[in-house]
């Protein structure tokens, strides 16, 4: 679903790589998914929850770098299909229709 799209996507966890890989393999996952064992990315981005645990939020960045949107209220079960819409009403490309990268 999301690969319709000229996008970059990610899952970050404060679990450690091997839990993280354990999932990924598990899950099928088609996307890498980061270790952030030591909590410093999901301290910065405001996800950390007091028990440890980081808050399932997805967060939208532009090609400059700086975030379009936040979902603060993810659905584990609607997750790819709310991504896909979103991406869609930020206006972000359809893959086919990305510019050529250029040699």
């Amino acid at each position: 679903m999301l690969r319709g799209f000229d996008v970059v996507h990610f899952m970050a966890s404060v679990d450690d790589i091997e839990t993280n890989t354990a999932f990924a393999r598990k899950n099928d996952a088609d996307f890498p998914v980061l270790s952030d064992a030591d909590k410093t990315v999901a301290q910065a981005y405001g996800v950390l929850a007091d028990a440890g645990y980081a808050r399932r939020w997805t967060f939208y960045i532009d090609p400059a770098g700086r975030i379009a949107w936040i979902d603060r209220e993810v659905n584990a079960l609607t997750a790819a299909a709310d991504t896909a819409a979103r991406l869609a009403a930020l206006g972000v490309a359809p893959a086919s229709a990305a510019a050529p990268t250029g040699d």
